[in-house]
């Protein structure tokens, strides 16, 4: 998994909503999926206009958010 910038705000409940992601040095406006929490931590699944859905996580341990590398497992786009 890479380490990625992210800029987004926590909800009360603990719910995150991503406004951009830091890639190739560049903040990119994305749109946002579905999320959960499980025991890696919160999973994002967010939309850069023109390119595949990617899954994002926030670490519980570490605090850190990191790319699934290859996109987002069974999600695909027609």
């Amino acid at each position: 998994m890479e380490n990625i910038g992210v800029e987004c705000r926590f909800a009360a409940d603990g719910g995150v909503q991503v406004q951009r992601i830091l890639q190739d040095d560049r903040w990119l406006v994305v749109e946002q999926g579905r999320q959960w929490l499980d025991e890696q931590g919160r999973h994002v699944l967010v939309l850069v206009q023109g390119s595949r859905p990617r899954e994002i996580i926030l670490l519980r341990e570490s605090l850190r958010w990191v790319t699934r590398p290859g996109g987002a497992p069974g999600v695909y786009v027609a």
